[in-house]
Formats: structure tokens, C-alpha cells, sequence
């Protein structure tokens, strides 16, 4: 047996990638499953439209979706850097506002919202405990 704790894993090994931060893979992840949510909720809009129940005009669904989605990507990619959680947060505005001619599409952006409170919330407590540990480890050795 070795004398590295089990918990620590790959991470306790020499030459390792340092641990990536807990509150960008979460915001991150949220972000990006958001990005597809919006496709898909321009896909239903669109079709609502083709059906006679939304009355916007096509061009505007596909343009204003398809914008929503790139930023919301883009959002998840700049993540780790506080402008990136900050535009991520504005983003559920307009999503949520979406409810005005879908109303499911706003129950998706308050859901995502939530989700991605968590995510800031837990990540960063995991990230401030991990600090914590790495603090009390170093004061030991």
C-alpha cells in the first residue's frame, strides 16, 4: 500500500494537470446544455409558427434563437473569467422573456436559472473548501 490517501487519487501524484476549478465546470456545463435548450426551444417556436399559434415572422425566430444559443456558448467558453458568469446570468433574461410567446420556453429559462444559481453557489464552495484543504495540507508538510 501506498501512503498517498485514496482520496486524492491522480491528483496526488507528481506531474499532474492542476484540478480545474469546480465553479467554472459547473457554470460551464449549465451554460452549454442551455446553448442546446435554446436551439431546441427555436425549434419549437418555429414550428408554432409554421402552425399558425406564434405570430412572429420566421426570420426573426431562427435570427434571435440562433443568436441566444452563440451566446450562451459563448458564455460557457469565457466561463472561468468573471465576464463570462456575469453575460451568463443576463442571458436567462431574454430566455425567460421567451415565455412571453411560449410559455413552456420561460419554464425551461427559470428551471436553468436555478440550475445555474447551484452551480455558481456549490462551485464555488467546493473551490473554497478545496483551497482550505490545500492550505491545512501545505501547513502540515
Amino acid at each position: 500500500m501506498t501512503d498517498t490517501p485514496a482520496v486524492h487519487g491522480a491528483a496526488a501524484t507528481a506531474g499532474s494537470r492542476p484540478q480545474r476549478s469546480a465553479l467554472a465546470i459547473f457554470t460551464q456545463t449549465t451554460l452549454l446544455l442551455e446553448s442546446l435548450a435554446t436551439f431546441f426551444a427555436t425549434l419549437v417556436t418555429w414550428g408554432l409558427s409554421r402552425g399558425g399559434t406564434v405570430d412572429i415572422a420566421p426570420g426573426v425566430i431562427w435570427l434571435a434563437g440562433m443568436m441566444l444559443a452563440a451566446l450562451f456558448a459563448l458564455a460557457s467558453a469565457r466561463a472561468s473569467a468573471r465576464w463570462g458568469r456575469w453575460l451568463g446570468w443576463a442571458l436567462h433574461l431574454p430566455l425567460i422573456a421567451g415565455g412571453f410567446w411560449v410559455p413552456s420556453i420561460a419554464f425551461v429559462g427559470i428551471v436553468f436559472l436555478g440550475v445555474y444559481a447551484l452551480g455558481v453557489r456549490w462551485g464555488a464552495r467546493i473551490d473554497r473548501e478545496r483551497a482550505e484543504r490545500a492550505a491545512a495540507e501545505a501547513g502540515e508538510s
